[in-house]
């Protein structure tokens, strides 16, 4: 559990002292492009000012701007004016200096959950650099000046990835980070708009400007290895905004922030935004891009990123909203020197001490699925393959499982497949006519937040296509047809209704379960797991199989990503609830991929969404991948009878707080 005014002052270290690295290897970077340009190349000095977002500050400070034609004298003059602003102005609040202060500051307010060292290696920091102040007049001595602001902010980062403990405060401070390096990027890119992007004649040193606008983001030798020998006009652009491996990367700063922010409590609107950025960047136009061109769209694209921030603040440190059990310590105020710069902190008292946290309601239920076969013959071998042992997931934990086979197994091997799920396999052998299989478990669920709309369907297609996350590629797994469920005109169509253009995919997917509740009539017996989907589709009717069968189909045939989950219901449930069919046996629903969210869960038979009275036991493509129980057997006569009974009952239910450290969403 994280007090909201610690969470808050290792988010603001973060971002500090990932701004104080930033600014000075721009400014080093920019000093020594400016040397290696010929008189009259080099694009003076104001620049810096404006990466750093402080134009307006620095004009009410009175400091002379200069253009290209002023002599030699003055531009040093102004050299001198920039570089002190920039790296040493306390009244600048996104100077390097400043930006050090502040995460000294935030850093000593949140000792209690930072090592120790961090603060200690800060405050020298800062006391070394304020002592040395002056150095930064003389060029070479800046050099070593901005050189040790780097070495030192990369080894607090070193100390602080090495030594703490993988929990809220942690994330919090990579949050920070990752928020100030996407902001920084998008800065950087668009004041350097011409150098990112080829104009149509040849520049003779445009090849040194691109050079000096990759290494300023410490990017020149990652994008050497990415991009191919020939990079095209677009390919600078690609690699700084869409390229998900290198960590300074647009897409891959907020994909970042959005796998923490999936860990912690009250995350709907972060991950909402979030998604809704990395759709903005991925459809970014690149296909014949312009300076004036990227401007524009970095202009969209600024605001959005800021407002990942205005979430972070109203979800985990504001106190204001309608969420009680998140309170916030107001131990800073904002403070704005432009509104490019982002949110900048100053202390301040009147705290409330809140937590990041929330109370919700916890169940445990005890789980019996018993399966029996008997045989008008005797059996010599019997093969079997079992998914019956719930899988622990962000909202699940399976507290024991025990699987008893009746004649004992002469072999038994326990396995995880490809999707993750656990499997055991065994042999029974002896000459009988009678065996059971019986898997009892404890398991303990807990609520989970409804999904958020999610953007537009066809984005999240277009984004599913080009995702490079680990999620996403597992995800591309299941959108191709698979053994039991194919892909059709008349399944698109069906879905066509509820998928119209730019509605939220959440809607949209939502919209189809119950569609397809009212549509198709559930009747046991009707189909056997060898009934063809388009055949079911035909008749209007089926199981619960089916069901899921159906939907995932339709979602798959739209280019969307959809798998099959296998599980139960809570067989009785509370007084004044309606029963929901499929509670006697096994049941099946499905579940499709939201970018920056995960998989949402949604039960068509039952038209709703997955809660807190399901059990997931596995997933997978289709049936075939999750069956219960399957195996083949040797002799046995010519037919068997086959019984299976399934009881989900509660055991208890309590109040938990949780505090967010859980595993990420499967």
């Amino acid at each position: 559990m994280l007090l909201a005014r610690m969470a808050e002052a290792v988010y603001w270290a973060g971002r500090y002292l990932e701004r104080a690295e930033d600014t000075a290897r721009i400014v080093r970077v920019h000093g020594e492009t400016h040397i290696d340009l010929p008189v009259g190349e080099d694009v003076g000095w104001l620049p810096l000012v404006e990466i750093a977002g402080t134009t307006a500050g620095y004009r009410e400070h009175n400091i002379r701007v200069v253009t290209r034609t002023t002599t030699v004298q003055s531009k040093g003059s102004v050299e001198a004016q920039v570089v002190a602003f920039v790296l040493t102005d306390r009244d600048n609040p996104s100077s390097v200096l400043a930006s050090i202060a502040g995460a000294r500051d935030n850093l000593r307010r949140a000792r209690p959950v930072v090592p120790r060292e961090v603060w200690e290696l800060c405050n020298e920091l800062w006391l070394a650099l304020h002592s040395d102040a002056s150095d930064i007049t003389a060029r070479d001595r800046r050099v070593l000046w901005l050189q040790r602001v780097i070495d030192e902010i990369q080894r607090i980062n070193g100390v602080m990835h090495g030594t703490m403990r993988r929990d809220e405060a942690l994330a919090f401070f990579q949050m920070g980070q990752a928020l100030e390096r996407a902001e920084m990027t998008c800065r950087v890119l668009a004041v350097r708009a011409d150098s990112a992007v080829p104009g149509p004649g040849r520049d003779v040193y445009g090849e040194v400007r691109q050079m000096a606008l990759l290494r300023s983001l410490a990017s020149y030798q990652p994008f050497r290895r990415a991009m191919p020998a020939q990079p095209d006009a677009a390919s600078t652009l690609r690699f700084l905004l869409q390229d998900e491996a290198f960590p300074r990367a647009v897409c891959a700063c907020i994909g970042e922030l959005r796998d923490l922010v999936k860990a912690l409590p009250h995350n709907e609107p972060i991950l909402t935004a979030c998604t809704d950025t990395v759709v903005l960047v991925a459809e970014a136009p690149l296909a014949q891009p312009t300076a004036s061109g990227l401007r524009a769209f970095l202009a969209e694209l600024g605001p959005a990123i800021g407002n990942l921030n205005e979430h972070i603040e109203a979800s985990f440190f504001s106190l204001g909203g309608s969420r009680s059990a998140v309170l916030a310590d107001r131990s800073f105020h904002t403070g704005r020197a432009d509104p490019a710069a982002g949110a900048v902190r100053s202390p301040a008292g009147g705290a409330h001490p809140g937590k990041i946290g929330d109370v919700v309601e916890e169940r445990v239920y005890r789980v019996t699925h018993v399966t029996t076969y008997d045989y008008e013959a005797p059996v010599d071998q019997s093969y079997n393959e079992a998914h019956l042992r719930p899988r622990d997931t962000e909202y699940q934990r399976c507290l024991s499982h025990d699987l008893e086979v009746d004649p004992p197994p002469r072999t038994w091997f326990e396995s995880v497949d490809p999707f993750g799920n656990a499997v055991a396999t065994f042999v029974v052998q002896g000459g009988f006519t009678h065996m059971s299989v019986t898997a009892t478990s404890e398991v303990l669920v807990t609520p989970c937040p409804p999904p958020p709309a999610g953007p537009p369907w066809e984005s999240v297609r277009t984004l599913l296509e080009i995702d490079r996350q680990s999620s996403a590629r597992d995800a591309r797994r299941c959108r191709a047809p698979s053994r039991l469920i194919p892909t059709a005109n008349s399944l698109a169509e069906y879905a066509e209704e509820s998928f119209q253009p730019g509605r939220p995919l959440v809607e949209s997917v939502m919209d189809l379960a119950g569609r397809i509740h009212r549509d198709f009539v559930y009747e046991p017996g009707f189909t056997s797991i060898s009934t063809p989907l388009l055949e079911v589709f035909d008749q209007r009717r089926g199981v619960c199989q089916d069901f899921a069968h159906l939907m995932i189909g339709c979602l798959r045939s739209l280019g969307l990503a959809a798998r099959y989950v296998s599980g139960y219901i809570e067989t009785f449930p509370p007084p004044g609830q309606k029963r929901l069919v499929g509670a006697d046996a096994s049941h099946a629903w499905a579940s499709v991929y939201l970018p920056g969210w995960g998989w949402v869960d949604v039960d068509p038979t039952n038209d709703q969404f997955v809660a807190e009275s399901y059990i997931t036991t596995a997933w997978g493509r289709d049936y075939w991948d999750v069956s219960p129980l399957r195996g083949s057997v040797e002799g046995g006569g010519g037919s068997h009878r086959l019984d299976v009974a399934v009881d989900v009952n509660r055991v208890s239910e309590s109040t938990a707080n949780v505090s967010g450290s859980v595993p990420h969403r499967a």
